[in-house]
């Protein structure tokens, strides 16, 4: 695994902020990113440049 210079809270916090502003929530970026199926372009780079970082542990509980 790389070395982050940002601290991994700190990503998780922006792509959560991110997703949540959008309506997604950050289960369903997680979710829709896994698939390859983020629309939204915004939320579709930051899948892209940040989507490895999350785990299963970030996520709410699924509803």
């Amino acid at each position: 695994m790389s070395s982050l210079t940002v601290p991994r809270e700190d990503i998780v916090e922006m792509l959560r902020r991110n997703a949540d502003a959008t309506g997604l929530g950050l289960r369903g970026f997680y979710e829709l990113g896994k698939e390859d199926r983020l629309d939204h372009p915004l939320l579709r780079d930051l899948w892209l440049i940040w989507g490895d970082v999350l785990t299963e542990e970030d996520l709410p509980p699924a509803a």
